[in-house]
């Protein structure tokens, strides 16, 4: 798909060499988060042992339940770890860390040596790190997940995701927790041994360089086109715009009626085209930029539409008048097609 001599992306190029091609947004951010030192990652693979250790046999799984039921947890049910989903690690490690009382009375009473894991007080606050790191990145995935958006909302929201990890670098070089809620609760508690906060500095760092691997700077989308963003506020010669294409610019910043109207206006897309009808040039060049799809959360979406509809009741091969009830962001008036029926008689 992506090859460079031969793939589809190459294909294009050589009919439309303005094209741009680009790896959505959310995936590059997953993989940035993939690799982690060692000793958080054997915590990791710790938890993932000990929910396969119970989720992958049925009647260990219904006795956890049960013995869940007792106890009056919150929640009955590990969360299996599934690389490919993306919020999967830090709700799997957050639901483990909440059941760790049943989980290690359960362990205990296998007899299984993973249940030691729950009385080792470092094993326990590297967990709780884990959860809040992973929780906090779920958080900007997810705000990432929406649709009418554009690669410089996007961009903005890594590039603020960048900055917070070097202050929370700094923060803990000082001993200061509080922007990992659950952690800074345990240590109030809990006094962790000294090489706990170089652990975190060292993360947050590798996390860090990580990000900007897949995020890097060099390549911000937002460099040289600030005008797109707000074509009110540019500054003569930041931006590398044709003669034509500059007058053009110039005019519309100095157009009050337009600025009400890019004040009012909701989104970016409806405002370059409708000003494209007086300015084609700097319009078009506008929405090329606009165009690119940044995220895959619509073609999510239709599959967790699909995989709703499709069940063992419902297995019709032509699904395309129920994906596109489910996927319309306009709300079916049952009302009308129910007016036009006759409800059954009572007997």
């Amino acid at each position: 798909m992506t090859g460079r001599l031969s793939g589809f992306t190459t294909q294009v190029k050589e009919v439309a060499s303005e094209c741009e091609s680009t790896h959505y947004v959310i995936h590059r951010e997953m993989l940035a988060s993939r690799k982690m030192l060692p000793e958080l990652s054997n915590i990791l693979q710790d938890v993932i042992k000990i929910i396969n250790n119970i989720k992958v046999h049925a009647l260990n799984s219904h006795l956890f339940t049960q013995l869940c039921e007792e106890m009056d947890t919150e929640h009955i049910r590990l969360l299996l770890y599934t690389e490919v989903r993306w919020l999967s690690e830090g709700r799997s490690l957050a639901r483990a860390f909440k059941l760790r009382e049943p989980l290690q009375r359960f362990l205990l009473e296998k007899q299984s040596p993973l249940a030691a894991h729950f009385s080792d007080t470092e094993w326990v606050i590297k967990l709780v790190y884990l959860c809040d790191i992973f929780n906090l990145l779920n958080e900007l995935s997810l705000s990432l997940q929406r649709g009418m958006t554009t690669v410089f909302k996007l961009a903005d929201k890594v590039a603020a995701f960048k900055a917070k990890l070097e202050l929370w670098g700094r923060r803990v070089n000082v001993g200061i927790f509080v922007m990992f809620q659950t952690l800074a609760e345990i240590l109030k508690e809990t006094e962790p041994g000294p090489s706990f906060s170089q652990l975190v500095h060292d993360h947050l760092s590798q996390l860090s360089k990580e990000i900007e691997h897949y995020f890097p700077t060099t390549k911000d989308p937002r460099s040289g086109k600030e005008w797109i963003c707000n074509p009110f506020v540019n500054k003569p010669g930041e931006s590398t715009l044709s003669v034509l294409e500059e007058d053009q610019l110039l005019e519309i910043a100095n157009d009050g009626g337009l600025k009400s109207m890019f004040e009012t206006t909701s989104n970016l897309h409806t405002f370059w085209i409708k000003v494209k009808v007086e300015y084609p040039e700097i319009a078009t060049k506008a929405l090329k930029s606009l165009l690119p799809f940044p995220t895959s959360c619509l073609c999510e979406a239709g599959f967790s539409a699909v995989t709703a509809t499709k069940m063992r009741l419902r297995s019709r091969l032509d699904i395309s008048h129920t994906l596109q009830v489910s996927l319309s962001p306009i709300t079916p008036r049952w009302d009308h097609p129910v007016a036009g029926k006759q409800a059954q008689g009572s007997h």
